[in-house]
């Protein structure tokens, strides 16, 4: 019972006041151990209150759901963006690598340092769905990677509905000023860098590279292994293996400069397996039943880091090299080797990367003219190998045989940078084709 004259504190108030109380000490003991002075640590709250209390502007009549949506990614980035923010700083502290930085161990598979690095995408054509990769040397080559350009450029011509503004061309070459993978990786556009020799020159062509666009990319030169042992045009492949990395599109096709593109490029992505790593056409070097490797000559290859790296590891590894073990047919020996394309059976290196062979009439060699395959379906492409390369031929041969007088036709239109020429030009035809055999061949 409560005395007279005073009044009784309720239990309930004094756990108020003790608790108020300790609110004080804490608070007190907050702002002596902070180095925040008391006038920033004010400022700070009240532009949180001022923020706090900031009502969301509604949707109206006068605020587009752009607008509404543009004020909410500002005052909450989207997880995609915010990713980018993260992964650009450490992107722009760290030090630049060096042959040096990137260089590894004589260890098996710790040759090569690669950090990661951001792409730049300026090279990217937008819209392209079937990305087409031929690598040119300052030789015959480039009349070689001139005609295989025009007959990318005739098939879209030829066949709008499925490849206009789908189709675009990077053209690779050897940068031996590029000194690091990670620089590479950036897969920067760059401008034709053989101008003074006249047909790559000529690919610099806007009226053909508005049917197909073109770009030119930089690889860095790739160190031969010491054991290798092959021919000066092998080694010279090798540095192919670098473009395995391009991974600006999901899939791209690696083709020959000694080849040309004559119907459906198309089909060859869309028919391919999707979940392939590799789907090359078959090396049918013995007969029309030789299908048991990959040919080097086309390659639809879905490329990343990982790929590339693991197989450019590989290259270091004398037991890796299936076929004699000095990589005596460099990057193609490379494939096949990863795939398990053996002569003595199938064996992949790594079998977690898919491969397949492509259908017949997806590539045909001269000496192949006579397979029933290629009596049934029109030819996509025709790599001319191992006869002599259409560019070492005179032009009255090349005008005598179908196959080479469209590769003629091509290469002259790309010269003279004429698309109503290419326009003219005729892919041979299926009955063509089956008399192919019967014409005399110079190998």
């Amino acid at each position: 019972m409560a005395f007279q004259g005073r009044s009784a504190l309720p239990r309930s108030g004094l756990l108020l006041l003790l608790s108020v109380l300790a609110l004080v000490i804490l608070g007190s003991t907050y702002l002596w151990s902070s180095n925040t002075a008391p006038s920033e640590l004010a400022a700070s709250v009240f532009s949180k209150k001022k923020a706090w209390s900031k009502p969301e502007k509604p949707i109206s009549s006068e605020t587009s759901e752009d607008d509404a949506t543009a004020s909410s990614s500002v005052a909450e980035p989207s997880s995609s963006s915010t990713e980018s923010m993260a992964s650009a700083t450490p992107e722009a502290e760290k030090e630049p690598a060096t042959a040096d930085s990137e260089a590894g161990t004589d260890e098996l598979g710790k040759h090569f340092k690669v950090r990661p690095s951001g792409v730049d995408t300026s090279a990217k054509v937008a819209g392209c769905e079937y990305p087409v990769l031929i690598h040119v040397t300052p030789d015959v080559h480039c009349t070689g990677t001139l005609a295989m350009y025009a007959s990318i450029v005739h098939n879209v011509l030829k066949q709008p509905e499925a490849l206009k503004d789908k189709v675009c061309v990077h053209v690779t070459y050897i940068d031996k000023d590029l000194k690091t993978i990670e620089e590479m990786y950036k897969w920067k556009a760059r401008a034709n860098p053989y101008k003074s020799i006249v047909d790559c020159a000529a690919l610099d062509n806007p009226e053909f590279n508005k049917v197909v666009p073109l770009r030119f990319q930089a690889l860095a030169p790739l160190k031969k292994p010491e054991f290798m042992n092959a021919r000066d045009a092998w080694v010279a492949a090798l540095n192919k293996v670098h473009s395995w990395g391009f991974d600006l599109y999901p899939r791209i096709l690696i083709v020959d400069a000694d080849s040309i593109i004559t119907n459906d490029l198309h089909k060859i992505f869309l028919e391919a397996p999707k979940d392939d790593t590799v789907t090359g056409a078959a090396d049918q070097y013995s007969n029309c039943h030789d299908r048991s490797r990959l040919n080097g000559g086309m390659i639809l290859l879905k490329p990343s880091r990982y790929f590339h790296i693991s197989a450019a590891e590989l290259l270091h590894d004398k037991d890796a090299s299936c076929l004699g073990g000095s990589w005596g047919q460099s990057e193609q020996e490379l494939i096949n080797c990863i795939c398990g394309y053996r002569y003595d059976g199938y064996r992949p290196l790594r079998p977690e990367f898919h491969c397949s062979i492509m259908p017949f009439y997806n590539s045909v060699w001269p000496r192949n003219y006579g397979c029933s395959g290629a009596n049934v379906e029109p030819i996509r492409s025709i790599h001319f190998t191992p006869t002599t390369k259409p560019w070492a031929n005179k032009d009255d041969y090349l005008a005598s045989r179908p196959d080479t007088r469209f590769w003629k036709c091509a290469r002259d239109s790309g010269r003279n940078k004429s698309l109503s020429q290419l326009k003219k030009c005729k892919v041979p035809t299926l009955d063509e084709t089956r008399k192919l055999p019967e014409l005399p061949e110079k190998h």
